[in-house]
């Protein structure tokens, strides 16, 4: 089913915009385009969507409110101040200024190899969007089971008009065929057999225009697509 989920607030990485959208698929696939500050949660992303999800072609997309004056996380600045920290002792330099932290921060954005798992805050917004997007694809459901809910109402109408008019039919077609077959012995069969034999085989090759197997099987499937659907 298809559908949109939003969710906008604050988060581990700054004031952050979530959306995910998904269209029919046979299996689940998912997308997602990132931010920048959002390097290495792109398997837990993906983590929380399956949870949530088991059909469709899935795409996240992550969005920064403040895109150009957003500082990088706050487990990237202290993870570099102390990479910078300990190198700097190590050769005797000056310690590095919060300045130094940013600028290298900054630069290692995105080219995060490290998978990490989604921070609370960052998490419930993924929460919140794919909540939505499930109301969406919900609603969508329910008026696609309701379409073909009225197509299996047809065809169950229609099959109990057949029912009802298919014994007489029978009846109509062996009158017709006696008719025929008594026809044609009568000008091309020279000892035309007995009458009793004419019925009987005329009233066996009728009966194989009974339908009441078919509807049978028909009734049958129209109960299973009900199942399927609920």
């Amino acid at each position: 089913m298809t559908g949109a989920g939003f969710a906008a607030g604050e988060s581990e990485v700054g004031a952050v915009r979530v959306e995910v959208r998904s269209v029919n698929g046979r299996g689940l696939t998912v997308k997602q385009r990132l931010s920048s500050g959002c390097a290495g949660f792109e398997a837990a992303i993906e983590q929380q969507v399956r949870a949530c999800l088991r059909r469709g072609s899935v795409t996240v997309v992550v969005e920064r409110a403040n895109r150009g004056a957003a500082l990088p996380d706050r487990e990237t600045l202290c993870s570099v101040a102390r990479e910078l920290g300990d190198l700097s002792a190590e050769l005797g330099l000056e310690p590095p200024t919060i300045a130094d932290v940013v600028q290298i921060a900054s630069g290692s954005r995105g080219e995060s190899a490290t998978s990490r798992p989604l921070p609370p805050l960052l998490a419930g917004l993924f929460e919140q969007a794919l909540a939505q997007l499930r109301e969406h694809r919900g609603k969508e459901g329910a008026g696609t089971v309701a379409a073909i809910a009225a197509q299996l109402d047809e065809f169950t109408r229609l099959a109990d008009l057949v029912a009802t008019r298919a014994p007489q039919l029978i009846a109509e077609y062996r009158a017709r065929l006696l008719q025929r077959v008594q026809e044609f012995v009568a000008a091309n069969v020279p000892e035309p057999p007995p009458a009793v034999d004419l019925v009987r085989e005329v009233a066996v090759f009728a009966d194989k225009v009974d339908v009441a197997e078919e509807l049978q099987r028909l009734r049958a499937h129209l109960t299973e697509i009900r199942s399927l659907l609920a």
